[in-house]
């Protein structure tokens, strides 16, 4: 596996990352999903080059190889992300975050608004305040928010579960597979993602408490109304997704001012690379 670059913050604690695309090209930062890390972004290395995009994925704290930050809240991610952004020398930068990483790209949107030069939530999971915003939703992303939002302490051995099952690369596929569309079932089946799958543990390589963290801080109170974003944010959204239903893209459609909304009919939660050269020319 390919070694994990580094900022360290002012509070003492490292940031771990992965660079991808073009090294001279624009900056964008991606926000990894959960279960997920800063090498789910891995399939798109070459799009991103085509694209003259330099992107640089990352782990959330107590995740991969960032390290722990104790009580962290939603809002505390934008002030990690200028800290990097710092160190790399960017003064402005793109944000994009797939699935459980879209909360983060609404925090940064809301923060760091004169910094980001554009933004994209795809396949985002939205907050929960609305009515319905779970149904049609699989069992077990319904069973992570519950667990989360309502019973914290009983989601560290189930992420230790879940760790267990990725380490067998088949039983990651499966269960990441059991609710794509066939069409993105055979994306999964092509050179492209090699190594994706065993990549998925490197979340919890250093334990469950991260993940634990990384689902207890979407559940808890973000700290600021979408409504706020001051910048466009563009979404990208497959109206078959099982994992985060499309009225979640709806959502942010109709609380973000200015936000462009892609819905691709019969697509499901892979769209970050099933539509990953429209999703990174929206940045451009």
């Amino acid at each position: 596996m390919i070694q994990a670059s580094y900022v360290q913050l002012s509070d003492g604690r490292q940031i771990g990352y992965q660079e991808y695309g073009d090294p001279e090209g624009r900056p964008v930062f991606f926000f990894h999903g959960w279960i997920g890390s800063r090498l789910d972004f891995s399939p798109n290395d070459n799009i991103a080059r085509e694209l003259g995009l330099r992107v640089i994925s990352v782990d959330r704290p107590g995740c991969g190889a960032s390290g722990f930050q104790k009580h962290r809240q939603l809002l505390d991610w934008p002030r990690d992300i200028a800290q990097v952004a710092d160190a790399l020398g960017f003064d402005k930068f793109a944000v994009c975050g797939h699935s459980f990483g879209g909360p983060f790209v609404a925090a940064c949107a809301r923060q760091l608004g004169a910094r980001v030069t554009s933004a994209a939530i795809v396949a985002g999971i939205s907050p929960l305040s609305f009515k319905g915003a779970i149904k049609g939703m699989i069992p077990m992303v319904r069973l992570v928010l519950w667990t989360g939002g309502w019973a914290p302490q009983l989601l560290r051995p189930y992420v230790w579960l879940m760790a267990k099952m990725i380490k067998k690369t088949g039983a990651a596929r499966k269960m990441v597979g059991s609710s794509l569309p066939e069409t993105e079932l055979e994306l999964i089946d092509t050179p492209r993602f090699e190594g994706f799958f065993e990549g998925l543990g490197e979340m919890v390589k250093n334990g469950s408490k991260g993940a634990y963290w990384d689902a207890r801080v979407f559940m808890n109170k973000w700290g600021f109304e979408c409504s706020e974003i001051e910048i466009p944010v563009s979404l990208f959204y497959g109206t078959a997704d099982m994992a985060v239903p499309i009225q979640m893209g709806e959502y942010y459609r109709d609380t973000i001012p200015g936000s462009v909304a892609n819905f691709y009919e019969d697509e499901g939660h892979f769209i970050m690379f099933t539509r990953a050269k429209e999703i990174l020319g929206s940045l451009v």
